[in-house]
Formats: C-alpha cells, sequence, structure tokens
C-alpha cells in the first residue's frame, strides 16, 4: 500500500504498515508450496480473457506532463488521476464552489493522446469534513474522516459528497477538454490515515456515486476502493466492505497489487502466487468473483533503504515479471505508479535543462515498451508456471506464431552487469528478444536466461 504525493504536493512519508501475525506469515508459507506450477488455474480464463488487450498497460504520472513535460514515450491505453488538483478537496474547495483547471489540463492531454481516464475519489474537503482539524490524516487536516452530513450508520444527507459528484460527472460529460471514463471509489481506505470513517459511511458514499454516475454519464464505470491483498488485515477489511454490501455498487474489483516481502523489503512478482488466491477467494466467498480486477497501483518501491531497487537492470526485470504474472493471473488491467515521480517506480527522467525535451527514458522505460510490444494483441495460452527457479509463459498470434517468456529468479543483476546461464529452447524456437529491445538468432539450441525475461520467437 502506497500513498501517491505528487512532487509538487508537499505531502510527507506514508505512515508505517500494518505487519503480519506469526499465524497469517505460517499459511502464506505453506500456501506459497502448495501453489501448482499453472499460476491462473486458480482464475479459470475464457479465450477471450487470455487475450492481452493493450488496457493492460496504464499508467500513473504527476501533473507536471501538464505544464513542463512531455507526454509519456511509452504506450499505454489509460491514465490514472491522483494528484493534488484532481482530489475532491482541491476540486470544491468551498460549498457549492469548483476548480476544475488541472483536471481539464489531464483530459486534455488524455483526449489528444486517445488516453482513457481513471479518476480516483479521495480527501474530503476540510469545510466538509468532520473532524476538519484531524492531523493524523495524510494529505492535510481534517481530508481522511467522512463528510459532516453522513452519519456513522450511513444515514443522513450525504449531500457534501452528492453535490460534488453530481458537479464533477456533469463537467466530464460536457466538458469538450476530454472525459472521466472511470472512477475508483477512495483510495486504500484500509488506512485509517486515508479513510477514518465506518464502511456503512463508504458504502453509502459508493451507493450514491453509483446512482448519480450512472444517471448522468451510463457508459462510465465506477470500481470498488483499492484494497491491497499483502496482510490478513487487508483481506479481511476488504471483506468486511464487500459483506457491508459495497459490491453491489461497483462494476469491478481494484486492487493496490504490491507484493513486498515480510518486514516491507522489496519483493518481487513472484510473491502474487502467496497473494492473489486468498485475495480471489474473499472475492468468490462475497459473490464478487465475476468481476474485472485492476490493479491500480504497483511497483518495486521506494520511500526507504529497504523499499527500493537501485538497480535499473533489477528494476526492468521487476517491472516485465510484473506484467507477465498479472496477465497470467487475469489482470484485466495495471496501472503502473508511476511514469515521472522522482521516487516511486520511475520510468523516465526530464532533461535538467530543459524540462520540456525529450528527457531520458531509462531501462525499466524501455523494458515497459517491450512488453507492450511482446504481450498486446497476443494470446496467453500458456499461462506463466514455475520449474524450480525457472518461469515460462507462453503466447500465440495469427498465422502459427508461437512465442515463450522466460526468466531465472535464481540470477541477478549489479553494476550493469546480468548473470546468465545456459537455457535449452524447443527447437521450434529460432530467435530471442531482450528487454532492451535487441534480437538475437537461436544458435546451438540454447539462450542465455537472467533475471530479465526474454521472449523467445517461432518466427
Amino acid at each position: 500500500m502506497r500513498i501517491f504525493l505528487d512532487k509538487f504536493s508537499g505531502g510527507g512519508p506514508p505512515m508505517k504498515r500494518f505487519t503480519f501475525t506469526f499465524a497469517f506469515l505460517l499459511l502464506f508459507f505453506v500456501m506459497q508450496l502448495a501453489i501448482s506450477p499453472v499460476l491462473a488455474q486458480n482464475n479459470s480464463t475464457s479465450s477471450s480473457e487470455k487475450y492481452v488487450r493493450p488496457h493492460l498497460f496504464s499508467m500513473s504520472m504527476n501533473s507536471a506532463v501538464t505544464y513542463e513535460q512531455p507526454w509519456p514515450a511509452d504506450s499505454f491505453n489509460s491514465l490514472r488521476l491522483l494528484v493534488p488538483g484532481t482530489m475532491w478537496g482541491y476540486m470544491n474547495p468551498a460549498n457549492g464552489k469548483y476548480d476544475f483547471t488541472v483536471l481539464d489540463d489531464l483530459l486534455a492531454l488524455a483526449q489528444a493522446h486517445k488516453t482513457t481516464v481513471l479518476l480516483v475519489f479521495i480527501q474530503v474537503p476540510q469545510w466538509a469534513s468532520s473532524k476538519p482539524n484531524d492531523m493524523s490524516c495524510a494529505y492535510s487536516q481534517g481530508t481522511c474522516d467522512p463528510p459532516n452530513d453522513l452519519n456513522a450508520d450511513g444515514s443522513g444527507t450525504n449531500q457534501h459528497w452528492k453535490d460534488f459528484v453530481t458537479a464533477l460527472v456533469t463537467h466530464s460529460v460536457n466538458s469538450q477538454s476530454g472525459h472521466i471514463n472511470y472512477y475508483e471509489l477512495w483510495n486504500e481506505p484500509m488506512d485509517p490515515w486515508q479513510w477514518n470513517g465506518t464502511n456503512a459511511q463508504l458504502v453509502r458514499m459508493a451507493a450514491d456515486a453509483y446512482s448519480i454516475i450512472k444517471s448522468i454519464d451510463p457508459s462510465a464505470l465506477l470500481s470498488t476502493p483499492s484494497f491491497a491483498w499483502e496482510t490478513q488485515y487487508c483481506l479481511t477489511w476488504m471483506g468486511a466492505y464487500l459483506a457491508a454490501g459495497g459490491g453491489q455498487y461497483a462494476d469491478r474489483i481494484d486492487v493496490h497489487g504490491y507484493v513486498d516481502n515480510r518486514g516491507g523489503q522489496t519483493g518481487w512478482p513472484e510473491n502474487m502466487a502467496a497473494f492473489a488466491p486468498a485475495f480471489f477467494e474473499v472475492l468468490r466467498q462475497q459473490g464478487q468473483s465475476g468481476k474485472p480486477v485492476w490493479n491500480t497501483e504497483a511497483n518495486w518501491g521506494s520511500y526507504n533503504s529497504v523499499r527500493h531497487l537501485t538497480d535499473p537492470d533489477l528494476q526492468a526485470a521487476w517491472l516485465a515479471r510484473m506484467y507477465l504474472l498479472s496477465a497470467s493471473y487475469r489482470i484485466a488491467r495495471l496501472y503502473w505508479f508511476s511514469w515521472n515521480d522522482t521516487d516511486l517506480g520511475t520510468l523516465w527522467t526530464p532533461d535538467p535543462n530543459n524540462p520540456r525535451a525529450r528527457g531520458t527514458l531509462l531501462k525499466p522505460g524501455v523494458a515497459y515498451q517491450q512488453l507492450y510490444n511482446w504481450m498486446v494483441g497476443a494470446t496467453l495460452d500458456q499461462p506463466c508456471s514455475q520449474s524450480g527457479t525457472i518461469w515460462t509463459c507462453g503466447f500465440t498470434r495469427t498465422n502459427g506464431y508461437v512465442s515463450q517468456a522466460v526468466w531465472d529468479t535464481s540470477e541477478s543483476c549489479a553494476n550493469g552487469v546480468c548473470t546468465t546461464h545456459p537455457y535449452t529452447v524447443d527447437s521450434q524456437y529460432i530467435k530471442y528478444l531482450t528487454l532492451s529491445g535487441a534480437a538475437f538468432q537461436i544458435t546451438g539450441g540454447t539462450v542465455p536466461i537472467g533475471t530479465q525475461p526474454i521472449l523467445l520467437e517461432n518466427q
């Protein structure tokens, strides 16, 4: 779980996360050992779900792109808005007053680049907060507390919220700048510094938002709040919210699919083998398993020294494995977090002498585009599977095209050098691609595999 702090917001570091109990740690260890080699068998997929659409590749970015930085060079389908200028408290600074300036700038850019938009509802305005002086909130005083016209049991007029949602959706529909296609109810409400109200209050806000959005813009979709799958606390919170009725006001389920190791150290995407099955089981228990799942935040982390991959080759490997495994677990979208943040999953850095210039696409940014090229339009006919430390995922396309992504978790990278070892491949494969975009002919029936996935191709 992370708090997205726009680099211009002046926000502080996130609160410490909840720790595991020994029992839950033991449970997940047992689950890890019991995972079938075929990851996706936990969730049966149709042929259409195995087809990799551009939607899988989606992005978050900070608001510098609206006034001083170029649009991202990587290909992606949807933009997630979680910046100070698009939060409720900013867009609704006083009762009956609205400011959609930053929103319109971002919508115009998205429209110009044919990108859909996901907006996150978050940050109760201080003037509308039930505890306007609450210093425990992540963004500013009172922003994590429920509106003052909404009772703990979900009763009350809830007029502040209804007025804002009505104004926002109406503005979106009528705007010439662009259009909000998707809404996310709240950001990580299992954390009290993000939401300090009750489930009944949040479900009431979901019900009102769902009704208003569908009445004004029937094509728009609303999700659950962004859940998390890392701890039993998070899974219990999600189950309680859905049991309280939250699922009936959601077109999809949103998760923040971080994969940290226990204790907070940076984990690798293969940790999904422990996290995802438990997450999908809660959805099944609450009657929500048929809905699309979007991962609206993921990265290798930072914030402190134990949650950081500094090696750019390892960052590229992490990103590639995250997208491959997400497709295998039928995650419909993965919003990378984030394109141009200086600390969180950075894919690109600006030219220090000219922020408007092309800047530098970092190694994980190059890998992002390669994964897009490898996967979009292909069918994942062989979900990612594990044999010891070696992982493979199989793809097909029309005209007899067959490919296989392969990597070895036992290898690593340091100071620009990545270790590999020979791997014997099926005779149908004639070349392989790397995350840097290079292509090599296969000779002698073997290829060098390491922590960075490569793509074997038969054509």
